[in-house]
């Protein structure tokens, strides 16, 4: 960890945190998630800490996971094996019966640009189209181009899910699929022209 980093670290860090859920060690110094959330939107290269963060993925306290959210996508695709360590924590997330929990797994799981995933990330928007939760449909919805942007060869499957989501009543959900459409659409087209 360079010396600026850690120094600048001290200065942010407030003395006599003790919260193990708040806490990580690295290098000998101990930080609080939210200050590297603020290092990260100051600019500063805080990737040498990702195994660090995102062990605590799995935490119980939502903000940190929320914190943890946010370095995730910002760092994994330059983190590719370590960000795979994570999925699994997702997967479950998924199934959580809080709404807000599963549709932030979704979109957390949609922003990592990593190709591997992709057959993941389908299986979690198809489950999704037909959450019993309209918000976790319309986060579905705006996961299908992102998906389709990382692997436009899942087309066919992404198209019979948003097909699903234009039949869906509720105008929150109904509005998203249509953001879908378009954007796969015009994805295809721009994707096309310049093949």
């Amino acid at each position: 960890m360079s010396a600026d980093l850690i120094r600048w670290m001290r200065m942010a860090f407030p003395e006599g945190l003790t919260s193990p859920e708040m806490e990580i060690a690295e290098g000998g110094v101990i930080l609080d998630n939210r200050t590297i959330i603020n290092l990260i939107a100051k600019g500063k290269d805080v990737s040498e800490l990702f195994a660090a963060v995102v062990k605590n993925v799995a935490a119980k306290n939502v903000e940190l996971k929320k914190l943890v959210y946010v370095y995730l996508v910002r760092y994994a695709e330059e983190q590719q094996d370590l960000a795979l360590l994570s999925i699994s924590t997702f997967q479950r997330a998924l199934k959580d019966p809080n709404q807000l929990i599963r549709a932030s797994a979704l979109r957390v799981l949609s922003s990592i640009r990593v190709g591997m995933i992709a057959p993941i990330m389908l299986l979690a928007i198809k489950d999704s189209v037909r959450d019993m939760s309209p918000y976790v449909r319309k986060v579905a919805a705006h996961a299908i181009p992102k998906l389709y942007s990382l692997d436009p060869d899942l087309e066919i499957d992404l198209v019979d899910c948003i097909d699903f989501l234009l039949a869906d009543r509720r105008s929150l959900v109904l509005g998203s699929a249509v953001y879908a459409f378009e954007e796969v659409i015009n994805y295809r087209h721009f994707y096309l022209f310049y093949i």
